[in-house]
């Protein structure tokens, strides 16, 4: 057994154990709520109801969107912002191409999987659906 007949010795060593572990367990904790509470609620791949359209959201400020187009599947990457506290999406297009697709700010609205970006400017709706890992 560790330090048999020195119990100042084992005193020691255990309050050590005790305060490395708390502190470890406290740190954690303070990771979790603040990846909890600072994290983007839109982050992940979503699946129009619609149109059959994917919008893949990173954490890093860009967004993917394949969707069905006259020439068949397109792709394009855009730019995005997200405000928590008003909840309001905002896509930043490049190219006058894709200026029509998705730009544009939109208040948008989580319900379990079910996102709802509804345009700011004249309501119109677009629902996707959280996919499924």
């Amino acid at each position: 057994m560790i330090f048999e007949n020195n119990e100042e010795k084992r005193s020691t060593l255990w309050r050590t154990v005790l305060t490395v572990s708390s502190v470890i367990i406290v740190i954690i904790a303070v990771f979790f709520l603040v990846k909890l509470f600072t994290g983007n609620p839109l982050e992940g791949t979503w699946i129009s109801e619609d149109s059959g359209a994917v919008l893949e959201i990173r954490d890093d400020g860009e967004l993917n969107l394949t969707g069905s187009g006259d020439d068949g599947e397109e792709n394009t990457v855009m730019t995005y912002t997200v405000d928590t506290k008003t909840k309001v999406f905002t896509v930043h297009t490049d190219s006058a191409y894709t200026e029509g697709m998705l730009s544009g700010s939109y208040d948008y609205s989580i319900e379990r999987d079910i996102l709802t970006l509804t345009e700011r400017e004249y309501g119109d709706q677009m629902v996707f659906e959280r996919e499924q890992r």
